[in-house]
């Protein structure tokens, strides 16, 4: 088995351009490229939308991920929900299949992401994750009251997000 430092997340190449531009270093949210992934594939499990690819931008080391016990029970927890009758997915030895589970759902996520900036609603990547994060408050809110229960009674806030592990 390889160690972890030796694991790396694929990046899909059809989306380079785009994990780029998403960064603060291009004026996006994101001070990184794995927290552009993370975000993504958060995005595409909220959708439903997990698409495979195979031709892959530079890998980013997977300890970057897993420094955050955060990121590595989401990564974690999309690969068991994929796998909901496989009890071994949690083996270290399968680390690899949560983590392309991880790299499909990012992949839709960042599809999800280019769809919104090709729209022409919103030009700057900044805007559009924004309105995602409204859009999905919104639609959270709206599934309480739904259920009955009251949302917080302060809205919710955006602030700079703490990607540090």
């Amino acid at each position: 088995m390889a160690h972890n430092a030796d694991i790396r997340v694929r990046r899909p190449d059809e989306h380079d351009d785009l994990i780029s531009r998403l960064t603060t270093k291009e004026g996006g949210p994101f001070p990184g490229y794995w927290q552009v992934l993370v975000f993504a594939a958060a995005l595409g499990w909220s959708r439903g939308r997990h698409d495979p690819f195979e031709k892959t931008g530079e890998a980013i080391r997977y300890g970057l991920f897993g420094a955050s016990a955060t990121v590595s029970a989401v990564i974690d927890s999309m690969g068991v929900l994929a796998h909901p009758n496989d009890a071994g997915i949690m083996a270290d030895d399968r680390l690899p299949e949560r983590i392309k589970v991880f790299e499909e759902y990012a992949n839709g996520g960042l599809s999800i992401i280019r769809g919104e900036l090709n729209s022409g609603a919103h030009v700057r990547p900044m805007d559009v994750i924004l309105n995602l994060c409204q859009r999905g408050t919104a639609h959270a809110e709206s599934m309480m009251q739904d259920l009955g229960l009251r949302p917080p009674a302060e809205p919710a806030s955006f602030k700079d997000p703490d990607f540090e592990p």
